[in-house]
């Protein structure tokens, strides 16, 4: 029964995760490096005095690694990111909530927001060619 149960253990998550962390980082990097989002920074954001957040969700993995604005973005839990705002004197309104990211194959469809107040949804599809994840549609706005 344990071995049973140790297995289980070891094969769900994987289901989950079915996609290479590297995959899941690289597609998560490009969305946020969208030229379509440029224009929805705020000077605060681009400077690097404001930190931008992911929320962290079963689509984020934990070791998850991506820069912007020569910063690393924060991964946080809804819980985590009401503790820092309670204690940040700025205003944490820069997060990112990926709400479906969709892998079929070699290609991926990703429907994100940013911010909590004056949203902007995100729409991105990327396709992987020579292991290289190459974005074919995405808008932001």
């Amino acid at each position: 029964m344990k071995k049973i149960i140790l297995l289980l253990a070891i094969f769900i998550p994987t289901l989950f995760f079915a996609q290479s962390s590297r995959d899941i980082n690289t597609v998560i990097q490009k969305t946020i490096d969208l030229h379509a989002l440029k224009q929805h920074f705020n000077e605060g954001e681009k400077a690097g005095e404001i930190p931008l957040i992911i929320l962290n969700d079963d689509k984020i993995p934990n070791n998850l690694i991506v820069f912007k604005f020569n910063k690393r973005v924060k991964i946080m839990t809804l819980e985590q990111l009401k503790t820092f705002k309670s204690i940040s004197k700025k205003n944490l309104d820069s997060f990112f909530v990926f709400e479906i990211m969709e892998f079929n194959d070699n290609q991926v469809t990703i429907k994100a927001m940013f911010r909590k107040t004056d949203k902007i949804a995100i729409n991105v599809s990327m396709k992987k060619e020579d292991r290289e994840w190459m974005v074919t549609e995405s808008s932001a706005g």
